[in-house]
C-alpha cells in the first residue's frame, strides 16, 4: 500500500477523540525528548519497532523521516540485517527491506512531481 493512500493513524484517532490525541502528542514529545537522544535516532527506533510489528505504513513513514534526518538507507538496511535472527526472521527482514526500498521510490517519485498548489503552474 502506498503510504499516501492511507490516512495516518494519528488523523483518525483525533478524529475519535482530539483532546486525548493532543495529550497522546504531548506524551510523545516528552519522551522523544530524551537527553542525549537526538530526532534520527528516534526516527529509527520507531522504524525498527515498526518493522518488527509488521505495520508496513507506519514503518515507511518512519523509515523516510529517518532519512530526512540524515539517516542513509544503507544505514537502515544494515540495521533491519541487524535483527536477523534475533528479533526478526528471514521473511520478516526480507519484507521490511522491501518496504523501505518502496518507501524510498515513493519519496523519490512524490519529489520529483511538481507542486500542484503552485501558482506558477496554472490550473491543474
Amino acid at each position: 500500500m502506498l503510504t499516501t493512500q492511507r490516512k495516518p493513524s494519528s488523523a483518525v484517532l483525533a478524529a475519535a477523540n482530539a483532546q486525548a490525541m493532543a495529550h497522546y502528542r504531548d506524551m510523545r514529545v516528552e519522551l522523544m525528548s530524551a537527553p542525549g537522544v537526538d530526532t534520527a535516532t528516534c526516527e529509527i527506533v520507531l522504524a525498527m519497532q515498526l518493522a518488527l510489528r509488521g505495520h508496513e505504513v507506519p514503518f515507511k513513514v518512519h523509515a523516510m523521516r529517518a532519512v530526512a534526518q540524515g539517516v542513509s538507507p544503507t544505514q537502515l538496511e544494515g540495521l533491519l540485517m541487524a535483527g536477523l535472527g534475533v528479533t526478526l526472521v528471514a521473511f520478516e527482514t526480507a519484507r521490511a527491506l522491501e518496504w523501505l526500498r518502496e518507501a524510498q521510490a515513493e519519496a523519490h517519485q512524490s519529489a520529483s512531481l511538481p507542486n500542484s498548489n503552485d501558482p506558477a503552474l496554472g490550473p491543474q
